[in-house]
């Protein structure tokens, strides 16, 4: 695909990171990124709520400050009233004030399926760009939030699980990651990446390209959604989870000790998942403590940066 090149392009194409950021001045870059969703929830204004973070995601895994959002609008012409259109709009437009940002317009087409996100622009110094490659070894690696939306949504789907326990999920997940990026900018973390699609085994992924290391998890540290568990003991694996299983079939190394359950649940996709921060060890302990006490309170450390003669992921229990 032809993209041009510009010396000011500072990331694009090039890499797997969260979003694209074009220098305007020695001090000034713009982040950008865009991202939509289908529904989660039958709670329209929760779903706006919820498509807007996970959108605003991006800026903050960069350690950028969002300034601007365009709603992207996919919605059915007939079955949707406009007060519903207009309660998932508000959703969204409630986020993005939340954020400190102005929602500017938007764009809509007719689509049979729902679908609905924002196109984002950050600010952020060219200096302090946080990538998600950038790790180093002897890290420590900490997540800001539980993973298993995916499964919950399955098991809601199949009519197995009752919707309590995704409209919980869906509740914690709405929140910003806007305070945890602004803790791991506080304490120098060396690297981040937001948990979304790939799941916490392919965004971990993400963070090896181009580095000679690997990465070692320990599956029960992991934060879990309630119910989540349970759910993917019963099978109830989303098919995404079957592509970015087999995506990392040559990537990821599982003890015989991490159950069936905890394997998917660690490619479970998520949506406005929480953020992986990578900060030397010294620094580690004060930063979990304050992402606890704020708006992160399962916030929990997964694994650590290490070397070994193959680079990948080691997933452990223990």
């Amino acid at each position: 695909m032809p993209t041009g090149s510009s010396e000011n392009l500072i990331i694009g194409f090039d890499g797997n990171e969260d979003a694209a950021v074009y220098r305007i001045t020695n001090e000034i870059a713009l982040v950008q990124t865009a991202d939509y969703i289908t529904p989660m929830t039958d709670d329209p204004s929760l779903f706006g709520q919820l498509a807007a973070a996970n959108a605003l995601s991006d800026v903050y895994a960069m350690g950028a400050k969002p300034i601007t959002a365009i709603n992207l609008c996919n919605f059915p012409k007939k079955g949707i009233t406009n007060e519903i259109f207009s309660e998932i709009l508000n959703g969204g437009a409630t986020k993005v004030l939340e954020s400190g940002a102005v929602t500017v317009g938007g764009h809509t087409i007719k689509d049979n399926e729902l679908k609905y996100g924002l196109a984002v622009t950050g600010l952020v110094h060219p200096d302090n760009i946080v990538r998600n490659s950038s790790i180093v070894h002897g890290d420590v690696l900490i997540l800001s939030k539980p993973i298993g939306t995916g499964v919950l949504f399955n098991g809601v789907k199949k009519g197995t699980l009752d919707s309590v326990w995704l409209d919980s999920a869906v509740q914690r997940n709405v929140v910003l990651n806007k305070a945890a990026s602004e803790l791991m900018l506080k304490h120098n973390a060396n690297a981040c990446t937001d948990v979304t699609g790939f799941g916490l085994l392919g965004h971990l992924n993400e963070m090896l390209a181009g580095n000679e290391l690997s990465i070692e998890i320990n599956s029960s540290a992991v934060p879990y959604f309630e119910k989540a568990v349970e759910t993917a003991e019963q099978g109830f694996k989303p098919g995404m989870s079957k592509d970015n299983m087999r995506s990392l079939e040559n990537i990821v190394t599982f003890d015989s000790a991490v159950s069936d359950a905890y394997r998917w649940l660690l490619v479970d996709p998520q949506t406005s998942g929480g953020l992986i921060i990578s900060i030397p060890e010294e620094k580690a302990d004060e930063l979990l403590k304050e992402l606890m006490s704020d708006d992160s309170p399962e916030a929990a450390v997964i694994g650590k940066v290490t070397e070994s003669d193959k680079t990948g992921i080691v997933v452990i229990s223990k």
